[in-house]
């Protein structure tokens, strides 16, 4: 989510009109007239040309047209990818619906709940647990799931059937300065939290710069609970945090956080780091020497913001861990879904539109086009994305193995919220780590309660 995070990252898309709306939930059925035998195969409202629609909603991030597109990189990847359906399915269009982001899933779920839901749709991944009971399996044309990281399986397949299509990633990952990892350390990046602070605290002592920093944003530091075994919820999506060894584990996180501090291997103001390009920004002014950040910002924060090869001093590795054979990273991104039941041609035309998502050819244009990460192993062997793709994209290959994503579960944003709260406090001192611990699981199960 790179962090791709619509509801962070990108402006809000156009509000449903009630006509719009009727006509995005329509269903499957023959249009009247059709479409004119020299219009263009694509539109932005209309995929395809064929006399029977089917209904499906998404973020102008996705439209195939460059000008309409909030994303235009990747228009030209989505126009061949829908081509390519629309030329296998002459007899059918798609009408499109853009919604607004903030309604998205609240409306999508009460029309699934109806059985009006759309035909298809664009779901974020961390929805996709909130639909499990009414999106259809799309076994029968995706290939090889087994291709799949860990992560995307864990969270779309259910009883053997894989329900969504996650057809990009982005991952966390420790950002840092290699030459000044030669010059303090030993040349490779810090595995554990005893190397950072040893690292850090030598750095301090040697530069005028700020040795370690991270936003005190929930997902960017939940990698460090993970990699320890952490469990945020159950498998019913209760809260877990008071069990002895989650606890234990976020203890754990909270007092590396305050040692990061007491060691002046972090300031203070960390607490107020919100921006996803305050750090970067540190960066390339050479006022920081490391930093945990989204996989995308080597290339959008400094390889496209630097006029020189300066950037290359800047490399990314795994999350440092309480353990040298710990490992986690935090995953996000984006999938598809279809709502049709059966196997019938409606269903078949809609699956096969949203399983293009996930071919590896498919899923490679678009990753290279716009520096996202592709969630199968196959895509990145593709000869549409490369050795040259995108920068260190072995690194994130790897880390990806290890990728944990937010549970889909009411209860996570109080988790979240609450999180956010304790490491502020521990940072500026107003609480202990086992105290800021105990207060969040307080307020957790009390709202879980409620």
């Amino acid at each position: 989510m790179t962090e791709h995070n619509l509801s962070m990252t990108r402006r809000n898309v156009l509000l449903l009109s009630s006509a719009a709306l009727a006509g995005g939930l329509a269903g499957c059925s023959d249009s009247d007239g059709g479409v004119d035998e020299d219009a263009p195969t694509l539109t932005h409202e209309r995929w395809g040309k064929g006399d029977t629609d089917l209904s499906y909603w998404t973020s102008d991030f996705y439209t195939p047209i460059e000008g309409e597109s909030s994303q235009p990189a990747a228009a030209p990847a989505l126009n061949t990818q829908h081509s390519e359906w629309a030329e296998n399915h002459p007899d059918y269009q798609i009408d499109v619906t853009y919604p607004a982001f903030g309604q998205w899933r609240d409306d999508l779920l009460t029309r699934a709940s109806q059985g009006n839901a759309p035909d298809g749709s664009t779901i974020d991944s961390s929805w996709v647990a909130d639909f499990y009971e009414f999106l259809t399996p799309l076994n029968d044309h995706v290939d090889n799931t087994d291709d799949f990281f860990p992560f995307v399986t864990e969270t779309t397949v259910q009883d053997g059937d894989l329900l969504a299509a996650w057809k990009y990633t982005g991952c966390r990952c420790l950002y840092y300065r290699q030459d000044l990892i030669d010059q303090y350390g030993d040349g490779e990046p810090p595995r554990t939290w005893e190397d950072l602070i040893g690292l850090g605290e030598d750095i301090a002592d040697g530069e005028d710069i700020t040795s370690f920093m991270f936003r005190a944003e929930p997902f960017d530091n939940l990698p460090y609970f993970w990699g320890q075994g952490g469990e945020l919820v159950d498998e019913e999506g209760a809260p877990v945090l008071d069990e002895d060894g989650n606890r234990t584990a976020m203890v754990n996180v909270l007092s590396f956080i305050r040692d990061l501090i007491d060691s002046g291997v972090t300031p203070q103001r960390v607490a107020n780091i919100e921006d996803v390009e305050d750090l970067p920004r540190e960066g390339r002014n050479d006022q920081l020497a490391m930093f945990i950040g989204n996989n995308d910002l080597i290339e959008r924060s400094f390889k496209n913001q630097v006029e020189d090869d300066s950037w290359q001093r800047w490399q990314v590795a795994h999350i440092p861990m309480m353990e040298p054979d710990q490992f986690a990273t935090g995953v996000g991104g984006w999938t598809e879904g279809t709502f049709i039941e059966g196997d019938g041609n409606d269903a078949t035309a809609m699956k096969e539109f949203i399983s293009k998502f996930v071919e590896p050819d498919a899923m490679a244009r678009y990753c290279a086009a716009t520096n996202f990460l592709p969630t199968r192993e196959s895509a990145y062997d593709s000869e549409f994305y490369g050795d040259n793709a995108i920068e260190y994209q072995d690194t994130f290959r790897e880390l990806l193995q290890d990728g944990f994503a937010r549970p889909a579960v009411p209860i996570y944003t109080t988790i979240a919220d609450e999180y956010r709260v304790a490491i502020q406090n521990v940072v500026t001192g107003q609480d202990d780590p086992e105290s800021a611990v105990d207060a969040m699981i307080a307020n957790v199960n009390e709202e879980y309660q409620a």
